[in-house]
């Protein structure tokens, strides 16, 4: 078990890193002179995920993308093919493999991220197309979820998760009502893209952490297991989502209604 977690883990962080790694040099050289990206600069930002970084993912992925454009796949194509990695992910974190869980979440967000951007390229932008993918997007992080509610499906981390899933499906509809509902409103913290990138990153990352700690922890919790101690390591980044991602919504609900006051807007209770 510790030499799958250690590979599923260094083997594609090592080759995948120095290969970020590079590219970023690369891209600091020639941003300067890059032009920004109109899509990037009108979407909303974060520490984490700010415009540069968005502009470096998107030059990092651009080959895929033509790939994409030169054999005509279709968005919903992509979309689909993306909700399908979800469910792997979903498989891997339930039976504990984190490692893979993580890059398949980061894989499958990924994919996500190349259906808009091929379908306003070849001309294919439908509602039905826009319908859909915002559908499996909540298909997907559900699955994801489940997949870890079901690992720790015997610990009080259980209702952590479960409540991960709340808020982050409180954000997304909180959001889909207020629009409904005459107010466009889409600011505030840990957005799906957010969510992703801490949950991803926090299951390839926890197994490195628990392998290193595993040796000190052992002799004073003779009990423990290293996929116990990756799922405590786990603990953090998917709390901080928890916590961050109900803010989030607490935070959408009570500045959408302050804006349907002042609009004097009345909607249906739900």
């Amino acid at each position: 078990m510790i030499q799958d977690h250690f590979w599923l883990t260094f083997g594609p962080l090592f080759f995948v890193n120095a290969f970020i790694v590079v590219s970023l040099v690369v891209f600091i050289v020639i941003s300067r002179h890059r032009p920004k990206t109109a899509e990037i600069e009108e979407r909303h930002s974060s520490i984490i995920l700010n415009k540069w970084i968005r502009e470096f993912w998107m030059w990092l992925l651009e080959p895929i993308f033509r790939f994409f454009i030169f054999f005509h796949i279709s968005p919903n194509a992509i979309s689909i093919t993306g909700c399908v990695v979800a469910i792997f992910s979903a498989a891997a974190f339930a039976v504990g493999h984190f490692g893979l869980g993580g890059w398949l979440m980061v894989l499958g967000a990924s994919l996500d991220f190349f259906d808009g951007r091929v379908a306003r390229a070849t001309n294919r932008c439908t509602q039905a197309g826009s319908f859909i993918d915002s559908c499996l997007d909540r298909v997907s992080e559900g699955l994801t979820l489940t997949g870890l509610a079901f690992f720790y499906r015997d610990s009080f981390i259980f209702w952590v998760v479960m409540l991960a899933y709340l808020g982050s499906m409180l954000t997304s509809y909180t959001k889909a009502k207020g629009e409904t509902m005459g107010v466009a409103y889409s600011g505030g913290m840990m957005q799906r893209p957010e969510r992703i990138a801490y949950l991803g990153a926090g299951g390839i990352l926890a197994p490195v952490f628990a392998y290193a700690l595993f040796p000190l922890l052992f002799p004073r919790f003779p009990q423990l297991t290293l996929l116990g101690l990756v799922g405590y390591v786990y603990l953090i980044p998917l709390f901080f989502v928890t916590v961050l991602s109900n803010v989030a919504a607490l935070n959408r609900m009570i500045n959408i209604m302050r804006i349907l006051d002042k609009q004097k807007v009345t909607g249906s209770k739900m």
